[in-house]
């Protein structure tokens, strides 16, 4: 028998599964398991449900063109990623270096490639960036040929939002906290404001986020389209989009959507007097001794009771302005 050197020896399995001159591939099966594990989770993330959060079911023009909007970008981009990283795993397959080989001549590249590939990205870069910004701006503002835009302030609170009215009808105002009401098939023009810190008003079905910002007035808009809605009335969960404090989680309202004749009668019947049983008047002593330490309900002087309110606290007073509950035996939100 003749001498082996120490280590040149291979076990006879190993010397057939591989040809002579090859390293084991202690990664593949690791390769494996995580292709497998982010197949998975690809599945998973795009298994979501249609819900009433759900941005990918708008029930209005301005989600509307905003999904189209994001899947026109996301389509273009998935495209371009396959494209360039599947010429990049070929090319990393095809021309891996191999045992015994002689290093491959260096060379500076392929001038008409090298132009190809600076110009197409450029072009679609400036295509989808013109049209985006393009029909954001035509999302800024309601349609100019809409006659009957509903105009409501959203004013943002830790952690609840107030919405007013200024003028529902007739000079009426109203105010209202966690729950707007509009009519269908009107475009509504929300202003929105911020007392203490950041916030975001977003209504997925209906239209994106946008900032509520201390001092500043931001805006956006939005319709509820009957031919998208299957029943009226309809409500849409809205919520708070940026972190305001401890409760930010908890900081969310509806839209009600109805038909404008229920609209009307809503906007007739709010803050009328009703006719108090005696439970119902003891009741009112208990709410004018301890609720309106905090609470309003619509009054004459309540606007600027409000204003007081809301001065005392950003001053560093201890009492926070709390929702205005006029008319809360018909709300289902406090």
């Amino acid at each position: 028998m003749g001498f082996n050197p120490r280590g040149s020896a291979r076990r006879p399995a190993e010397s057939a599964s591989r040809k002579d001159g090859e390293e084991p591939n202690p990664t593949g099966s690791r390769s494996i398991k995580f292709l497998a594990i982010s197949a998975v989770l690809l599945i998973l993330t795009v298994a979501c449900s249609q819900g009433s959060r759900s941005t990918f079911n708008p029930a209005g023009p301005v989600a509307e063109t905003q999904l189209l909007l994001f899947n026109v970008l996301l389509w273009v981009m998935v495209v371009v990623f396959v494209l360039v990283e599947g010429v990049l795993v070929y090319a990393a397959i095809r021309f891996r270096a191999r045992p015994g080989q002689d290093r491959p001549a260096q060379i500076h590249g392929n001038l008409p490639l090298e132009i190809a590939w600076t110009i197409i990205p450029t072009i679609l870069i400036m295509a989808l960036g013109i049209w985006s910004v393009v029909t954001l701006w035509q999302l800024e503002e309601p349609p100019a040929s809409a006659d009957n835009v509903l105009e409501v302030t959203a004013t943002g609170h830790q952690w609840w939002f107030e919405f007013e009215y200024a003028d529902a009808g007739g000079g009426k105002t109203i105010t209202t906290a966690n729950e707007l009401r509009v009519p269908v098939d009107t475009p509504v023009r929300v202003l929105l404001e911020s007392d203490d810190v950041i916030h975001s008003l977003w209504i997925p079905r209906l239209a994106g986020k946008v900032d509520m910002i201390p001092t500043h007035t931001n805006h956006l808009w939005f319709q509820a389209d009957s031919n998208k809605i299957e029943t009226l009335p309809a409500t849409f969960p809205g919520q708070c989009a940026e972190f305001c404090g401890l409760s930010h989680a908890l900081m969310k309202f509806e839209v009600t959507v109805m038909e404008q004749d229920e609209y009307d009668a809503w906007v007739e019947s709010y803050g009328q007097p009703s006719k108090l049983s005696p439970q119902g008047q003891e009741g009112q002593k208990v709410f004018n001794a301890n609720c309106t330490v905090c609470h309003t309900a619509t009054g004459p002087d309540s606007a600027a009771l409000v204003d007081g309110r809301v001065a005392g606290f950003l001053a560093g007073g201890n009492i926070a302005p709390g929702p205005n509950l006029t008319d809360l035996a018909t709300r289902r939100k406090l």
